[in-house]
């Protein structure tokens, strides 16, 4: 079975560490990112420590998962979802690197792995393009990422 990837990246004018420690403040989402793709993202146990392992409650325009947190350290954030008998998996991860386009600044790149049976439908075939998964997925990693800029950005 064939992987799907979708990538969203943007330039945020403020170093990794910061970008990162504003990321995790998930409680601040809905203030930001408005009537957005992503609804919400929290732990399943309220205050469970972001560690690998750790179950989250992600709520997004296409579905509501629990997720594992399979990766944090300083440079990447990501979890892992599993649908139905490996029918439709995802390894969603998002990365704070320094960018080498503006000095201090950092490269935030959202990027969703897809396998499993059903991943055809986030491809780029006929009946993908009909579905217009890719295309609403992209555009709302998109979405997010410019409004997580503008808010990195304003320093609130």
């Amino acid at each position: 079975m064939p992987e799907h990837v979708i990538t969203a990246r943007i330039e945020i004018e403020a170093p990794p560490a910061v970008v990162r420690e504003k990321f995790l403040q998930f409680d601040q989402l809905p203030k930001y990112h408005q009537n957005g793709f992503f609804k919400s993202i929290r732990t399943v146990v309220p205050n469970a420590p972001l560690i690998v392992g750790t179950q989250l409650h992600v709520v997004i325009e296409l579905a509501t998962m629990e997720p594992p947190i399979v990766g944090n350290s300083p440079t990447t954030f990501c979890w892992a979802g599993k649908g139905l008998l490996g029918t439709f998996n995802g390894n969603h991860s998002f990365h704070f690197t320094e960018s080498q386009v503006t000095k201090g600044a950092t490269t935030f790149i959202q990027e969703e792995k897809f396998d499993g049976l059903l991943t055809f439908m986030v491809g780029e075939g006929a009946v993908a393009k009909m579905l217009g998964m890719r295309e609403k997925t992209k555009n709302g990693f998109e979405s997010f990422n410019r409004d997580f800029k503008k808010w990195v950005e304003s320093g609130k």
